[in-house]
Formats: C-alpha cells, structure tokens, sequence
C-alpha cells in the first residue's frame, strides 16, 4: 500500500475542524503514522490554535500546517499536493466524521495498482431536524440515493466500480500520479463578491479521469458522516447553493467547448463567445405536475448563475482566459481580483 496525504483545506471552522481532527485520529490504528496536511485559508478565529493543540495531543501523525489567504478551496487543495509526501492525496472536508473502517477500507482499495482513484458513502449527521422539504433534493441511483447539495451520497453494501463523478471533494483520495497527470483541481468555493472567479471543482478532474479511461472504486467500508448545520437547511441556503452550481456549470460547459482545439487563436475565442449564447435547460427544473416554491427558487438561482457567468465571460477576455486554463497548479487570482471585493 502506497504512503497516504491526507489534506484538509479549511477556513474560520475552528470547532468543526477540531472533531473532524479527533475522528482522524480514532480511525488511525494507534501503532500507524499518517500524514495530515491542514492548509488555512486566512482564518481568523482559533483554527492555528487547533491544530497545534491535536498535534501535541497526537505526536506519532506527521502533522504539518500552512497558511495561505489567496481565497478559494483551489489554495488548499493545491498547496496540499505540493507539500505532500505521500503517492495517495487523501482530500477530506474539515466538517466531516471519520467511520471505524475508513483507513483499513482505504488501504484495501488502493491495493490493486490499477485504481486511481478512491471514495465511499457520506451520509448526514444532521444538527436539526431537516425539514420536509429536504426530500425533494434527494435522487435516486444505483444502490442508494445521493443528495449533491449537501455532499451526501450512499451507493449500496458492495464493492464496486464507479463513475469518478460520483466521487465528491469531501471525501476524495487520487493516486498522486494521475492528480498530476489530469492537471489537478478547478477553482472552487470562491468568495460570494470574487463568483466570476468559480470554477467547477473537482467536476474538471473526474471529467479527465474517465476520458483517460481510468479506473475509480466505490469502496462502502471508506465512510464518513457530513455535518450539516442548521444553516444549511434552509432555503435561503439551497437558494445561494444553486446559484454557485449554475456558475458552475457554464464553467464547465465553456471548457467543454472549448478543448479539442489546443490551438487557441484570437478565432477561436470568438467562436467560442459566438456558441455560449445559447438556451439553458437547467437539470433541477425536474418536470412534475408540482412544482414546490423551494425548487422554484432554486431553478431561478440557478439560471441566474449561469447567466451570471456566461455574461461575465462574453464581456471580459482576461476571464475567459482564466477560464480556459490548462491548469491551475500555479493557482493565483487573476491580477486587479480586489476590486470585487
């Protein structure tokens, strides 16, 4: 079994980091050493504080904190490949609850050299309640059920392949290789003010892995709990969530329609400008004969992400520049960023 990385971005979530942290510990096997790599993204309350604490508490982890305020997940995610050790990037949410199985479950999967790639259910560990509209975002699939709005995902008792879209950012482990091969992360979780910056997450990295045909493994036993707070569970909050998703998405489409021509001229972009205005069929407009207010003010935040950025990009070229990237390994805001703020 290759050595493991496991890295954990975070951000102003001292108290949750700290449990996260503590559940990392309780799945580690006490004679194993692991690898944890927290990267703080310009916290301001006690989270430094946090991890010098688990760290004296737990001595025998290689514990190793960096901080770095460019704003965005993409900073931890890619400031924790760079500074890991390990063949296997372990990606984990700060606001997460480890399972017993989870390493030894983990280690078996990565067993066969011919997996890139490595998750398992996420099931919720509700604060509150949920209220009963909740159970209009949950979708059926095969052996369970996910709920992409809240990061939950459960696919049965079984060992089995995947599509590697169906393995999300909270509980994500890659091959260091093919992280680097597929040219990592997109930019993702950008500030409210800094949107037009959004990218698509780790949508881009899995769309890489399953062209490149490789090989992805949903493995039961590599669980975890996601936290979910009261203040998620409201519209408000699936409202601002749908909004990010349709940015999302036109950030996904551009790349989409863009690459296959490597040779990017001042042409091509037009063309590439010419094609983005075209009709939006948003996916969350499920057609039933009811269609609730909760879904219909998501429809609506969705739609207006997505013209929010397809807008943003036909009238700025340095954006759709930043959109049309190779890669984001040297992930920096794009210059005069600030302004938006």
């Amino acid at each position: 079994m290759a050595d493991i990385s496991i890295i954990i971005p975070t951000l102003n979530r001292a108290p949750t980091l700290a449990n996260a942290l503590n559940s990392i510990t309780r799945a580690i096997g006490p004679s194993e050493a692991v690898e944890i790599i927290i990267v703080d993204n310009g916290s301001t309350d006690h989270t430094k504080q946090i991890c010098k604490h688990i760290a004296e508490q737990f001595p025998r982890h290689q514990w190793r904190y960096f901080y770095d305020d460019m704003p965005g997940l993409l900073t931890g995610r890619h400031r924790g490949a760079k500074e890991a050790r390990g063949d296997v990037l372990v990606y984990l949410d700060d606001d997460i609850l480890l399972a017993p199985t989870w390493l030894e479950s983990l280690k078996e999967a990565f067993r066969d050299p011919n997996i890139v790639l490595v998750g398992g259910p996420s099931t919720p560990a509700f604060e509150i309640e949920p209220p009963s509209w909740l159970q209009e975002f949950w979708t059926a699939i095969e052996g369970g059920r996910e709920c992409s709005w809240l990061s939950l995902i459960e696919r049965g008792d079984s060992v089995k392949p995947v599509d590697p879209g169906y393995i999300w950012g909270l509980n994500f482990s890659i091959r260091k290789k093919t992280f680097e091969d597929c040219e990592g992360f997109h930019p993702d979780c950008i500030p409210k003010a800094l949107q037009r910056y959004q990218g698509d997450g780790e949508t881009g990295l899995a769309i890489k892995i399953k062209d490149a045909g490789l090989q992805c493994l949903y493995h039961p036993g590599v669980a975890l709990k996601h936290v979910i707070p009261a203040s998620r569970l409201t519209p408000t909050s699936f409202e601002q969530r749908a909004f990010y998703q349709g940015v999302s998405d036109s950030f996904t489409r551009i790349r989409s329609q863009s690459f296959g021509n490597e040779r990017r001229n001042k042409k091509n972009l037009k063309a590439i400008l010419r094609s983005l205005k075209c009709r939006l069929s948003p996916s969350y407009l499920i057609r039933r004969e009811t269609v609730t207010p909760v879904r219909q003010l998501v429809a609506r935040a969705y739609t207006a992400g997505y013209s929010f950025h397809q807008n943003e990009v036909q009238n700025d070229p340095e954006l759709l520049a930043w959109v049309l990237r190779p890669n984001y390994f040297d992930y920096a805001l794009p210059k005069g960023w600030q302004q938006y703020l």
